[in-house]
């Protein structure tokens, strides 16, 4: 081995980077230190000899959550499709946490085999995908109820239509205001109508615990409380109880008003007597790139009746799109 090639060897084995060199069918024929010691994580010994090791199978029993589009990737540089493959991918080891690698594959210019031969480099960003999960997690919820901020409920009433809409199945929105909140914080001051509005988030998060519903902070006193598979009934139900429950806590302020909210309900029912055709007319005439916030105004229409009625109380907008007293609680 003359100096060029030390040094070369040098830099390979003192690279934090993990490098392996894989041929045209994905087998393994080289590998680094860093690669190595990462094989730990595995249970694999330090000198364990990686030559001829499939990599495509590494990536098949990794069950990474984009592996298709890893494996993929892998496979087009490999066949001469693409010049070069860059992805982030979660993968999971045995014995440490979910570890978030950057992966990048090209081919190498180098006449050390008859075949083609291509670099592979992983490098680890766990940290930094850390960091951007909070930071993003920070960007999407309210400072003071550590509810849901708006932007991230734009983003979830975008998703959750979708899915309500591709699986026929029912999707409810609530408004809920606090009433008086004006006299309330010149009663009490700011800090305590604060601590009102975190006691009410409160409330609305106990019902939010499944994956597909979402409390949220809407602006000022203003609360939104999306259900998915939630009928309109059976969210008035809800709402009837979270209007209870705020009673129950016995805020009074103002010459002792009572703290109370109003709530406007309004829901996405799938008619399943329908026609497939009628159906599809419909769900085209649903569709959130064309009505984004339609439930949202549903909603919030209805909460401005209940305001009008005398506040705390429910209301519910129905799918003719009359606004109608409460449904039975």
């Amino acid at each position: 081995m003359n100096i060029a090639e030390q040094l070369l060897s040098g830099i390979l084995e003192t690279l934090s980077l993990q490098i392996a060199v894989i041929d045209e069918a994905g087998s393994i024929i080289y590998v680094n230190q860093s690669w190595r010691a990462f094989g730990l994580l595995y249970g694999l010994s330090l000198d364990t000899d990686w030559f001829g090791i499939s990599y495509l199978d590494i990536c098949r029993a990794n069950e990474d959550t984009n592996q298709p589009l890893l494996l993929d990737g892998i496979e087009r540089v490999l066949s001469g499709s693409i010049a070069q493959f860059t992805t982030d991918y979660l993968c999971h080891t045995p014995t440490q946490e979910p570890t978030w690698l950057t992966l990048h594959l090209q081919p190498m210019q180098t006449t050390l085999a008859d075949g083609q031969l291509f670099l592979l480099s992983l490098t680890n960003i766990t940290h930094h995908k850390q960091t951007e999960d909070r930071m993003s997690a920070l960007t999407l919820t309210d400072p003071l109820t550590g509810l849901a901020n708006r932007r991230r409920l734009e983003q979830f009433m975008r998703d959750e239509w979708s899915r309500a809409i591709r699986h026929q199945s029912s999707l409810s929105v609530m408004m809920v205001d606090a009433d008086h909140f004006k006299q309330l914080n010149d009663s009490m001051g700011h800090a305590a109508g604060d601590d009102c509005l975190r006691q009410l988030a409160s409330i609305l998060k106990r019902y939010s615990n499944r994956p597909g519903d979402l409390a949220a902070r809407y602006g000022g006193e203003e609360f939104v409380l999306v259900l998915s598979q939630t009928t309109q009934q059976e969210a008035a139900k809800i709402a009837e109880r979270i209007r209870q429950k705020v009673m129950a806590l016995d805020i009074r302020f103002a010459g002792h008003r009572l703290m109370t909210v109003s709530i406007g309900v309004a829901a996405l029912g799938i008619q399943q007597s329908q026609s497939h055709k009628a159906q599809h007319a419909r769900n085209q005439w649903l569709n959130f790139s064309e009505d984004g916030n339609l439930l949202l105004e549903q909603a919030d229409k209805a909460l401005y009746v209940a305001k009008k009625q005398g506040r705390n109380r429910v209301e519910v907008y129905d799918k003719h799109h009359r606004l109608t007293v409460p449904l039975s609680v």
